[in-house]
């Protein structure tokens, strides 16, 4: 059975044990949604954990606003995570969801973003990350 995987844009972050943040590597193509270095922390605000994300992944201050935030909730796979980002378009609220895998030595962040597609319900976004974590792991050989 095939499954649809929906457009997304995949960036490398490589950590930075100077600055404590993982840094944004080069690619060919740019992606400006997504900030040059990201943190990740525990969470502290029990609305969040409380939704299931125990940690959280954050860009710098700018402005007073952060550039990038976003609960890291936990997949049925090991290192795998995803939260989602939102920008406001002609005055509405458009979500897109976001799935991160965190190398086995914490030395790489991968994040894969999928710009404006988002599942509002939990079970299907569920079962939309699981199954692209899947296509993902068989596009590298893995299991």
């Amino acid at each position: 059975m095939r499954i649809f995987i929906p457009d997304y844009k995949f960036l490398q972050y490589r950590y930075n044990p100077e600055t404590g943040r993982y840094q944004k590597q080069p690619s060919k193509f740019a992606f400006q949604k997504m900030p040059f270095d990201l943190k990740i922390e525990q969470t502290r605000a029990q609305h969040i954990a409380g939704q299931g994300a125990e940690m959280i992944v954050t860009g710098r201050f700018v402005n007073k606003k952060r550039e990038f935030f976003s609960g890291l909730r936990r997949t049925n796979s090991p290192n795998w995570f995803h939260g989602n980002d939102y920008e406001i378009v002609q005055g509405k609220k458009k979500m897109s969801l976001v799935v991160f895998r965190i190398s086995n030595n914490d030395e790489f962040l991968n994040v894969y973003y999928f710009n404006r597609f988002y599942k509002e319900s939990p079970q299907e976004r569920a079962h939309l990350v699981n199954s692209f974590i899947q296509f993902v792991n068989n596009q590298r050989g893995e299991e």
